[in-house]
């Protein structure tokens, strides 16, 4: 029977600064836009399989442009058997390049304990911690009896792609460790997001026209300016007994909220359509916000009989990449228990848990949730460091790096062991 506590201290040990910092700059050094990731997924595929996982290459396809692949290098660590197998899973996609870069975004400056780049916090660096952790654990020679899996996948950027095709593909696990940037935090809740469409349309009658025909004519742009004000303004949070049905979430005060993203119109205005996006809690579903989108709109109706309106919810169809439900553990729940104890394990310090710093964010582990993998979404790299995100001068600490690392040893062996 393994010692845990003595095991953890033996593979914290293993733990250098030097190989942390290493392997993420050698990460950040290689660019990897969205759906242009083939050279750091082979990068990882070497390393992993020199740590003696099987790794496989998965192609990943682009969900709308067939034309369009990258992939992405899934690594297995083979349990002796009768064990818990959990996944940690990081995406290697970056950020468009925004302006007012001080440092080299794909150098990966070192100086001061700040490693500078693309990626640094969001996931590069998140995923070279656990990386190197679960080096270090091969190294001591621990034998767990779970699987872990390391997915550094691809087009997270694209609504998950990546971890939609390895789901797609048959990929499980028991746990999941989302790494996203969280600031060590454990975000063991998370809001979903919903997109929605509204597609006003109205006869076309250019200049000539009767006045029967005018009685029955409603400009589709001012349709959905109507609309606009129908379902609220962007980024406050909706009333309880408003629109939306839900039940607040004491973690997600703010929430439900809608943001008004886009507004297209052909050359005539024949038609014209809005997309707006909701921020759901958990508790909301797509069947929800379905219902409540239509009531509106029949509500409008009621009082503007001449509305010609059509809702398509998801806004991109039924397979729409950046539909996401709302997702939510117990703080009691095994996988946010085994976190949270490598978080004190790391640091001596008790841990945030809730939505904290992943707050009005969603991610991968959404994805997984939503497909019977319980999920967290944890760490480095903290957001609050910019004025907006994405931000120039993008890094992260290796002390941050060092507490991931050593938080995600831990819950492997409390949860694999």
């Amino acid at each position: 029977m393994m010692d845990t506590m003595v095991t953890r201290q033996k593979v914290f040990g293993e733990i250098t600064n030097d190989a942390l910092v290493g392997l993420a700059r050698r990460m950040i050094a290689i660019p990897s836009p969205n759906f242009e990731e083939g050279e750091v997924a082979d990068f990882l595929a070497e390393h992993m399989q020199g740590l003696g996982l099987e790794v496989e290459m998965m192609q990943v396809d682009h969900p709308t442009d067939p034309a369009k692949r990258t992939r992405q290098p899934i690594g297995r660590l083979r349990g002796t058997g009768g064990g818990k197998s959990l996944m940690f899973n990081g995406h290697t996609d970056v950020n468009v390049m925004m302006p007012g870069w001080t440092v080299d975004p794909v150098k990966g400056k070192y100086e001061n304990g700040w490693i500078w780049g693309l990626g640094a916090q969001d996931d590069k660096g998140g995923l070279a911690a656990a990386l190197i952790g679960l080096e270090a654990m091969i190294k001591c020679g621990v034998r767990l009896r779970g699987d872990v899996l390391m997915c550094p996948v691809a087009t997270h950027k694209l609504g998950g792609t990546g971890t939609r095709t390895l789901l797609d593909k048959g990929v499980r696990s028991d746990y999941c460790i989302n790494i996203e940037h969280s600031a060590n935090t454990i975000g063991s809740v998370m809001v979903g997001s919903i997109r929605v469409k509204l597609r006003a349309s109205t006869p076309g009658l250019f200049f000539r026209f009767t006045q029967e025909a005018r009685d029955t004519y409603w400009n589709a742009i001012e349709q959905i300016a109507l609309l606009v004000g129908e379902f609220g303004t962007s980024l406050v949070p909706v009333p309880e007994g408003g629109w939306l049905s839900f039940r607040r979430h004491p973690e997600l005060p703010d929430f439900p909220m809608i943001r008004h993203d886009a507004i297209h119109k052909d050359h005539y205005g024949r038609w014209c359509d809005l997309v707006f996006q909701i921020r759901t809690v958990p508790g909301m579903t797509l069947d929800s916000v379905r219902a409540d989108v239509a009531r509106v709109l029949d509500r409008v109706r009621r009082n503007h009989p001449t509305l010609d309106c059509e809702a398509t919810i998801p806004a991109n169809g039924p397979k729409d990449p950046f539909y996401m439900d709302p997702s939510a553990l117990a703080d009691d729940h095994p996988l946010v228990r085994a976190v949270a104890n490598g978080y004190r394990a790391a640091t001596g310090s008790e841990p945030l848990i809730g939505s904290v710093e992943r707050i009005g964010n969603f991610g991968d582990g959404n994805v997984l949730q939503a497909a019977g993998i319980p999920s967290v979404q944890f760490g480095p790299g903290d957001i609050k460091r910019y004025p907006e995100w994405p931000a120039p001068d993008e890094r992260v600490h290796v002390d941050e790096l060092m507490v991931t690392a050593k938080a995600c040893v831990s819950a492997t062996l409390e949860l694999c062991a």
